[in-house]
């Protein structure tokens, strides 16, 4: 397998890993502590937000002719827009790591940004796919869940008082939670999925010749 197929199955781990937890959860709603569904329905929700402005944030590091000083401040400029949205929906939910979370997307790509190759690098091509492949497996994942009937499995009409949803909320997600959690299996069982065929399938490109 070559370099990077490795990089590729390495990268599957961390989404296979989060399918399995949404799994355990289906079958078994307090597994990881009463918060575990209100903690999942979270992630899905941030995952949102995280797929959109990493398209954002990809375009500005790879925008040709842009000074490297205007791309960090657009970057912060705009994480200055996501930080408000995120920070409503932490507050709703009484958590602050989702703030943790984009703090780390967004220190990533100041990385990128003093780190990154020349224009034309295959690296920029594989993230662009990703992240489009992310966005299509969460539209999908989407659809899927959204209509057909899902079953509860373990997260029974008895439990589900307990998951901390709210008596006052509302919505297909609120109402029939195990929606969100085969949302979470299948949309990062996709993920998974695609970067194990990456790894089997994909392969070091040849360098381009030089004009």
């Amino acid at each position: 397998m070559s370099r990077t197929g490795w990089r590729a199955l390495f990268a599957a781990l961390p989404d296979g890993l989060t399918a399995a937890a949404f799994m355990a959860v289906w079958i078994s709603p307090f597994v990881f502590g009463e918060a575990g569904v209100r903690t999942a329905m979270l992630v899905m929700l941030l995952e949102f937000f995280l797929i959109h402005a990493t398209g954002f944030f990809t375009a500005f590091v790879m925008a040709p002719g842009l000074a490297r000083g205007r791309r960090v401040a657009a970057i912060l400029g705009l994480s200055l827009f996501y930080l408000l949205m995120i920070g409503a929906l932490a507050s709703s939910f009484g958590e602050w790591w989702p703030l943790l979370a984009f703090g780390w997307l967004v220190a990533a790509k100041l990385a990128w940004v003093y780190a990154r190759r020349p224009a034309g690098d295959e690296e920029d091509d594989r993230g662009a796919i990703a992240w489009a492949g992310s966005g299509v497996a969460y539209v999908l994942g989407a659809f899927a869940t959204a209509v057909p009937p899902v079953p509860r499995l373990g997260m029974t009409e008895t439990l589900q008082p307990g998951f901390g949803l709210g008596d006052d909320a509302g919505g297909l997600w609120m109402d029939e939670p195990q929606r969100v959690i085969a949302f979470g299996v299948l949309y990062f069982g996709l993920l998974c999925l695609g970067k194990l065929l990456a790894a089997l399938f994909g392969g070091e490109k040849k360098p381009r010749p030089e004009p």
